[in-house]
């Protein structure tokens, strides 16, 4: 980075995306890649949390010690907001407030005057209040693409007061579907008794959007990737491996206990109990992305490990498994490759979520055909004519959806788009156009100088070590320590 350098759009993320989108691990990192040419095309800059990369337009963040605490924090916060358990250790809040207060110097020393800044993801969910105290002429977009806890859950975080004050400093907050909206709002207006009207907070003297604005897949890319030889060639050659002579349906999941890999993993031994196909006739072949990053992800790893070597003992042959299980990170190319190789998909999160991967897997088939099974309780499954709707909860009703996919009762139903799918490369700059466009909330001076008294209002708060959470009107209720 050029000494003295300001910066138009500073993207603010906990992750450096890759310099080529086909190099992505998941829909999310494809997202933020698409960012890049948006970037460039504004001379901004990127602010990783992780201190990860260098070079001209990336800015110096370096980690605090423990940052693996912060990005833990993270993790359980993503997790709390997937109704999954969330313990939270000792000091991991210091640790969370250190990273943000890191970022949030570089972008303050960096940004260009009445720049924009975007702040992504849960490990960066206090930068916008820092932001707007230290630099107010900044425009800043909260952009969580993980659903967003209901008030009863996220409020028992005792730092829960610090972390909506700090995303309630943003212009624009987007997030990924209407519930996750509406739990905000809950939180703000029942919990912290904001004033909500319309999908706005009102925050001392102005006001904010929220609003539900999810990351589109990237089926253009499925599609290109697909026609690739190369990626055609590796399908065939997955394909071959596996000697399945009829239906593979395919799953790929994180550690993410609401990605429901076990509830899948069981309606699969339930449909091989009852239909009894010959090895080879029917297969599943489950892809585990990435690492477990919590003790609640962890014991699942352990747990579907031991699912899948029981099921292919009980269900197997000699030389043919029937749940072929991979550890992997693939990339845009490997993913292209799989959808290839198989002829249906099991995408079944157990709460609203993204239904991406049905989207890119149907655009890469093609002409071939999708078969895909999608959970009922995701905010997606009117978005894909065709597709079997199941409760993931519900067993039996999952083993016959898997037994529809697999052809068992008749051709399996092919799965196509309700609309057009959005362009991945168009759904950043719309976003940024809310935040200094009519109706958006213009960057006000900071509120240090009220202090309300005692039984007039409100009060104000610091937590230890400075980092004042309140401010009217979230400061009239005491942030809890540990």
């Amino acid at each position: 980075m050029s000494r003295g350098r300001r910066y138009g759009l500073v993207v603010a993320a906990d992750r450096l995306p890759a310099a080529d989108p086909d190099d992505s691990r998941d829909h999310v990192d494809a997202a933020l890649a698409s960012l890049r040419p948006l970037v460039a095309a504004s001379a901004g800059a990127w602010a990783p949390a992780g201190g990860v990369g260098s070079g001209d337009g990336v800015l110096g963040v370096n980690p605090p010690a423990r940052a693996d605490a912060a990005a833990l924090g993270a993790s359980l916060l993503r997790s709390l907001c997937h109704h999954q358990p969330a313990d939270f250790p000792n000091g991991w809040f210091e640790s969370y407030l250190a990273v943000n207060r890191r970022v949030a110097a570089a972008v303050a020393a960096s940004a260009a005057a009445s720049a924009t800044v975007w702040t992504h993801g849960h490990q960066l969910q206090l930068l916008p209040r820092m932001l707007r105290r230290m630099r107010p002429d900044l425009a800043v977009v909260g952009h969580l693409h993980s659903t967003f806890a209901p008030a009863e859950s996220f409020a028992r975080l005792p730092e829960h007061r610090a972390l909506l004050s700090g995303l309630l400093g943003a212009d624009v907050i987007a997030l990924p579907h209407q519930r996750a909206v509406d739990n905000l709002l809950d939180l703000a207006e029942r919990v912290h008794g904001l004033p909500v009207r319309d999908g706005r907070i009102t925050v001392g003297h102005r006001g904010l959007r929220v609003l539900a604005y999810p990351l589109p897949a990237d089926t253009a890319g499925a599609r290109r990737l697909a026609l690739l030889p190369p990626v055609r060639a590796a399908g065939g050659r997955i394909r071959e491996a596996m000697r399945v002579s009829g239906t593979v349906l395919l799953s790929v999941a994180g550690w993410d206990p609401a990605d429901a890999v076990e509830q899948r993993l069981h309606a699969f031994e339930r449909f091989l109990a009852e239909h009894r196909p010959a090895p080879g006739e029917v297969a599943l072949l489950h892809v585990a992305c990435g690492n477990p990053r919590t003790p609640a992800e962890d014991a699942q790893r352990e747990r579907v490990d031991r699912l899948i070597a029981k099921i292919n003992g009980t269900h197997a042959s000699v030389g043919q498994a029937v749940v072929h299980y991979v550890r992997a990170e693939p990339d845009r190319r490997d993913l292209a490759a799989l959808y290839l190789a198989c002829d249906g998909m099991l995408v079944t999160p157990t709460h609203h979520g993204t239904v991406a991967s049905a989207h890119e897997f149907i655009a890469a088939r093609g002409e071939l055909g999708a078969s895909v099974v999608v959970s009922e309780l995701t905010s997606g499954v009117t978005d894909l004519p065709g597709a079997i709707a199941v409760n993931p909860h519900d067993t039996g009703a999952f083993a016959d959806a898997i037994a529809t996919a697999a052809g068992r009762y008749g051709p399996a139903p092919r799965a196509r788009h309700a609309d057009r799918p959005s362009p991945l490369d168009s759904w950043a700059g719309h976003l940024l156009t809310l935040v200094r466009g009519p109706g958006a909330a213009a960057p006000s001076t900071p509120d240090r100088r009220i202090r309300w008294l005692p039984g007039g209002g409100h009060t104000r708060h610091t937590r230890p070590g400075g980092y004042e959470v309140g401010g009217p009107p979230l400061a009239a209720r005491r942030v809890s320590g540990r």
